[in-house]
Formats: structure tokens, sequence, C-alpha cells
């Protein structure tokens, strides 16, 4: 298998993987939302459960900082085993696990923080901030969808002068 062919099929897998991800029903919006007036306004908080958020998310953001930097890590050694001469398709698997396993820790770690946030917020609180979450998702969808013929012009030769 060619190392563009495994390039194609390693960035697929991260597109899908990333998909995956912003689909999920449990999810919130990215950074810290509760010190956005507008969002704090919008779910009612209060300034007692803004400090709790600050705790409760702090060593949870900490950790995935070095968890995103395990998941790049694997996905560079990754890429290195796909493009090797000569191919061992062992090793590119093996490679392949190991970024499956550091996915996995930092969804998890993602996961026990939004655990803690659901037990600081009231449940409509928690249903307002999904509300929002979800707008957001939506927002960010219909703004990166592609204009009318927008996929031709990328693909038309640069003109070289």
């Amino acid at each position: 298998m060619s190392g563009r062919v495994m390039r194609l099929l390693v960035g697929v897998g991260l597109v899908l993987s990333g998909g995956v991800a912003s689909a999920q029903p449990f999810s919130v919006l990215p950074g810290k939302w509760w010190e956005r007036p507008r969002v704090a306004a919008q779910i009612n908080l209060t300034p007692d459960q803004v400090a709790k958020l600050n705790e409760a998310t702090y060593p949870h953001a900490r950790a995935m900082i070095d968890l995103k930097a395990s998941v790049e890590k694997a996905t560079l050694d990754l890429q290195a085993a796909a493009d090797a001469v000569p191919f061992d398709a062992d090793k590119t698997r093996m490679a392949f696990n190991v970024l499956l396993q550091a996915r996995q820790r930092l969804e998890t770690q993602r996961f026990e923080m939004l655990l803690k946030v659901r037990g600081i917020l009231g449940p409509e609180q928690w249903r307002l901030l999904q509300t929002l979450a979800r707008e957001r998702r939506e927002e960010n969808a219909a703004e990166n969808e592609p204009t009318p013929g927008a996929g031709q012009r990328r693909l038309q030769p640069r003109r070289r002068d």
C-alpha cells in the first residue's frame, strides 16, 4: 500500500472520528463558556456555579493538554509507519492501535469533565446549555458548507505564467 493511499485512509479516519465526537449529544460549548456573559446570563449561572465550574474543570483541562499531545504524537508515529520503506503492515497496525488508545484516554477525560459540569448545573441549565451547543454546531456546519462550484475551482490546475 502506497504512502499516498495510507495518508488518505488516515485522513478519512481522523475526519470520521471527529464527526462522531462532534455529533455526541452529551457535549457543551468549547472553552470556558461559563465566563462568557451572554451564555452565563442565558442559562442563569450563579457566581457560586462559576467558581465550581472553574475548580472542577481545571484539573481535567490540564490533563487534556497532555492527552492531546499524546494523540498528536501517535498520529505522527502512524504517519511515519505508513510511509516507511519497506512498508510493515504489522508496525502500522500497532501504531494505529496506539492512536486509538490515546484518543480513548482523551475522550474519557473529556467525558469525566462533562460529568462534573453536569453535576454543577441544574436540569434546566443543562438543557439550555445543550440547546446552545446544538445551535452552535448547526451554525458551524452551515458556515462550512461549500458554495456551488467551490470544489470545481479547487480542482482546476494553477496557471503558470
